[in-house]
């Protein structure tokens, strides 16, 4: 199937606008990190096409290209309704701890995780179970028949991840002011602007500094083993 006329394109257009929409609501996620969340051409991009059943329609995956990229730009410029802006401003869309970033905008676990701890563990499916879906805890039976628990996240994972911390720092910091004297005070953010920032963290946030900020955030003393495959592997 395909999109060959102005009537097609317009339909499919509000179609994936409401999609767009409900994903929004459901992650609580503003229209400007929709980038990230949803790359495009990344696996999470196409997991949303076929999940929605647009895979196989040939344009759906432009004209969801051009709704993210729409969404970035009103929120950017400001224009978005009050009402809506209300609604990005709320607590809800907040981030309201480092831990919350490694859950915010992440899917439940997949079979292919799985599938990568054996390759990578060197045994059997029937030797792992999954733990908690929602936090991506998995449950090893090792060659030695000692059971160990592992966390895994893709690497686009990791890039929602990264995305929320520099949300929720950014949030952190926005709440500071700069007591210049006893009558004048500014507020950090009118000073430092969020793209000014987040370019910042990028360069502090190195993949091992990451990798240790993830480890103190995770549960029951996971630590960093392994990337394999283009997934990262914590083992407490």
């Amino acid at each position: 199937m395909s999109i060959n006329t102005r009537e097609d394109a317009n339909r499919y257009y509000q179609v994936i606008n409401g999609l767009v929409d409900d994903y929004i609501d459901k992650w609580k996620i503003r229209p400007s990190s929709l980038k990230r969340y949803l790359q495009p051409g990344s696996e999470r991009f196409n997991k949303f096409l076929e999940r929605n059943k647009l895979k196989d329609v040939k344009g759906a995956e432009v004209i969801l290209k051009d709704i993210i990229e729409d969404r970035n730009y009103m929120e950017k410029d400001g224009v978005i309704t009050f009402e809506s802006f209300k609604m990005f401003e709320s607590e809800e869309f907040k981030i309201h701890s480092m831990k919350q970033c490694l859950y915010k905008g992440i899917e439940k676990a997949t079979a292919k995780m799985e599938k990568v701890l054996a390759d990578h563990f060197d045994t059997n499916l029937g030797d792992i179970d999954i733990v908690d879906a929602d936090k991506h805890i998995f449950k090893i039976n090792d060659w030695e028949n000692q059971d160990v628990e592992v966390v895994i996240y893709s690497k686009e994972e990791m890039d929602v991840i990264l995305t929320n911390v520099f949300d929720h720092l950014y949030e952190e910091l926005s709440k500071k002011k700069i007591e210049l004297s006893e009558h004048i005070s500014i507020e950090l953010s009118d000073l430092i602007k969020k793209e000014a920032f987040t370019n910042r963290i990028e360069n502090i946030l190195t993949d091992e500094v990451a990798k240790k900020l993830i480890s103190d955030c995770l549960d029951n003393g996971f630590n960093f083993k392994d990337e394999f495959q283009g997934y990262f592997i914590w083992m407490s």
